[in-house]
């Protein structure tokens, strides 16, 4: 339900007051077999499919268990915030509500942050607070205890989604190193496996960036076996993420752990050339236009542009030029987008001497539209030359959009059915 609500909100921009399942017997058709939407509609308001609703109703409490009612103000503030949020009345929210199970999308994550900044009165409250608080008493207490997050050790997992039985999927950064690109895809997940993220080192305050490319792989082995002590497993990585997928899968192998699953999305073997083009400048462009700051044209025209500006001028001119209300959704300024391209550049810098070699057992390699010429000679001439790096044959699995579009509102439903089948084919944990 969660799923559908979810595809609603990105295909139609808003979210259901009420997601109802129905056995095909409760649908009214006429002689042609066409639903009668009308009379539906009319059934729901008389009372007619309160059974039906008790019936869903038990199925949720049975997967997230009995709500707990808020009790300190605190927890009732955030329990109202979430009520606003999501159009339900505050005693549809209880203390162990939490944010993803109610269908909270990556854009929902800011509006949040907001919220919840006026109504504390706070300093800015870090997105990576809510993403490992997602439930109200434990927001809640986090906002309480202030932001003591300086001396915290870092953590690159970030989990979005934390049930289900099957195999854990493991998600790694794309090259802007972060995460929320991967949250509406997670909701899919939901009662059928957890679905956790790798942040990169450096959004933190206090945190240095990652400045050797085994360094980084070594901490997410680390971290990923920390939560997960044996195999088989299943990682997965997003562009550049691809590449840290392979060599994670390596060293697990290396550990004599099974790795079942290893997607790739959207990624060749061999970045090296690629990486080194992303000099500070084209870097800072690339971020804006992943962050959709800026279009196509401007992506490809604006760094020889920007080139020619005073030193740091780049970051500034590519601010001052974004449009006001996506600076505002991103909660973004000068010296965060500053500090987010730095960190960027950390990571292309690390790739820019990076080559693949050895084996894993085998891939399975996502692939749409590239951001330069088309998807045949992309698959052809770049992608399959995964081949060289698997003991057994690597599966491609065509999906829509462009290389950075492939995970975003318009895409996500069709790229979260391609990865699921091909989870459940490959882990035969179905």
């Amino acid at each position: 339900m969660i799923a559908i609500r979810n595809t609603t909100l990105l295909l139609w921009g808003f979210r259901p007051s009420l997601v109802l399942p129905l056995p095909k017997e409760a649908f009214p058709k006429t002689s042609l077999g066409k639903i009668q939407r009308a009379l539906l509609r009319r059934r729901l308001e008389e009372g007619a499919l309160d059974a039906h609703i008790r019936h869903a109703n038990e199925i949720a409490t049975r997967y997230f268990g009995k709500l707990q009612p808020a009790e300190s103000e605190a927890e009732q503030a955030v329990a109202g915030i979430f009520a606003d949020m999501f159009s339900l009345p505050c005693d549809a929210i209880g203390a162990n509500s939490s944010f993803f199970d109610l269908g909270g999308t990556s854009l929902d994550i800011l509006k949040l942050k907001h919220m919840l900044e006026r109504r504390f009165d706070c300093a800015p409250l870090p997105v990576l607070d809510i993403l490992t608080h997602p439930i109200v008493r434990r927001l809640a207490a986090r906002l309480e205890a202030g932001r003591e997050t300086g001396g915290a050790a870092y953590d690159p997992i970030v989990t979005l989604q934390s049930s289900g039985a099957k195999t854990p999927l493991f998600c790694v950064h794309p090259g802007v190193g972060e995460v929320l690109v991967f949250v509406s895809l997670a909701q899919y997940f939901v009662n059928e496996r957890p679905f956790h993220a790798l942040r990169a080192r450096g959004f933190n305050e206090g945190e240095s960036h990652f400045t050797d490319f085994n360094e980084m792989v070594a901490a997410y082995v680390a971290a990923i076996r920390g939560r997960q002590a044996r195999g088989p497993y299943a990682i997965a990585g997003y562009s550049y993420g691809g590449a840290v997928a392979f060599e994670i899968a390596k060293a697990l192998e290396a550990d004599g752990e099974r790795v079942d699953f290893i997607g790739i999305f959207n990624l060749p073997p061999h970045i090296r050339h690629r990486m080194s083009e992303f000099d500070p400048v084209k870097g800072a462009v690339h971020l804006a236009f992943f962050l959709s700051l800026i279009d196509r044209r401007q992506a490809d025209e604006l760094p020889d542009k920007l080139r020619a500006l005073p030193d740091q001028d780049f970051r500034r001119w590519l601010i001052d030029h974004a449009p006001p209300e996506r600076l505002a959704e991103l909660d973004l300024d000068l010296e965060k987008f500053t500090a987010w391209s730095l960190l960027a550049h950390s990571l292309t810098s690390m790739g820019s001497s990076y080559e693949p070699s050895g084996s894993v057992r085998s891939l399975s390699v996502f692939y749409a539209h590239p951001l330069y010429g088309n998807k045949a000679d992309w698959l052809n001439d770049e992608l399959r030359r995964w081949d060289d790096f698997s003991r057994e044959p690597n599966h491609y699995i065509e999906v829509d959009g462009e290389h950075n579009t492939m995970l975003d509102t318009r895409h996500v439903a069709g790229f979260q059915a391609a990865l699921r089948q091909e989870l459940d084919c490959v882990l035969n944990d179905q």
